[in-house]
C-alpha cells in the first residue's frame, strides 16, 4: 500500500495548493538538476585528477576543495528532491502497518522534524557564515577560498527543505480533515 500523497492530485486539494505543488515541484526540478551536474563535474574533477597523478606524476591542484564543496552543494541540492518524493529513509514496514486514516499524522509528525532540522539549519548555518566571514576563515589547501561561501550553502539548504515539508504538511493536513476514502483492507 503506497502512502505518496504527492503521486496524486486531488479534487479537495484546492488551486492553491496546486499551484504550490507545481512551483515546488519545478524548484526541485531545478536544485535537482544543479545538483546532478555537479556530480558528474565531480566524476570529471576527480578522474581528471587521479590520470594526472598516475600517468604524469602532477597533482591536480585544488580539486579536493571543489569537490569538498560540490559534494556540499550535491547534498543541500538533493536533498528536497528525495524528500518530496518520499525517498528518504523511513520506518515504511511500521507505516504500511497503520491504518490509513493514521497515515497523514504520521507525515504531519515527520514534516514538523523537517521543520526543526531546517530551522537548525538555517540558524546554526547563517550562525556558521557570520563567524567565518567575521574571522576571515579560508579553506586548507592551494585554492583558499572564504569557507563562508561552503557554509551559505547550508541555510540554503534548509531553506529549500522547509518549502518541500510545507507542501506536505498542507497536503497532510488537507488528508487528516478531508480523507480519502477508507476500504475494508486499510482498516
Amino acid at each position: 500500500m503506497s502512502h505518496d500523497v504527492l503521486r496524486r492530485v486531488e479534487p479537495d486539494d484546492g488551486p492553491w495548493l496546486i499551484a504550490y505543488g507545481k512551483f515546488v515541484k519545478a524548484l526541485c526540478r531545478v536544485t535537482l538538476a544543479i545538483a546532478t551536474i555537479l556530480v558528474i563535474f565531480d566524476l570529471v574533477v576527480v578522474g581528471v585528477a587521479v590520470l594526472m597523478r598516475y600517468l604524469f606524476s602532477v597533482p591536480m591542484l585544488g580539486g579536493d576543495e571543489v569537490v569538498a564543496f560540490s559534494l556540499t552543494a550535491i547534498v543541500m541540492f538533493a536533498a528536497p528532491d528525495v524528500l518530496r518524493r518520499n525517498g528518504h529513509i523511513g520506518v515504511d514496514i511500521l507505516i504500511d502497518l497503520l491504518p490509513a486514516r493514521i497515515v497523514p499524522w504520521t507525515r504531519i509528525w515527520a514534516c514538523l522534524a523537517v521543520f526543526a532540522t531546517s530551522a537548525l539549519l538555517i540558524i546554526n548555518g547563517w550562525k556558521a557564515v557570520a563567524l567565518s566571514r567575521m574571522i576571515g576563515s579560508l579553506t586548507e589547501g592551494h585554492l583558499e577560498l572564504p569557507i563562508w561561501m561552503l557554509q551559505l550553502l547550508l541555510p540554503l539548504g534548509g531553506v529549500l527543505l522547509a518549502i518541500v515539508a510545507m507542501e506536505i504538511l498542507w497536503r497532510s493536513i488537507i488528508r487528516v480533515v478531508h480523507p480519502f476514502p477508507v476500504t475494508e483492507g486499510d482498516q
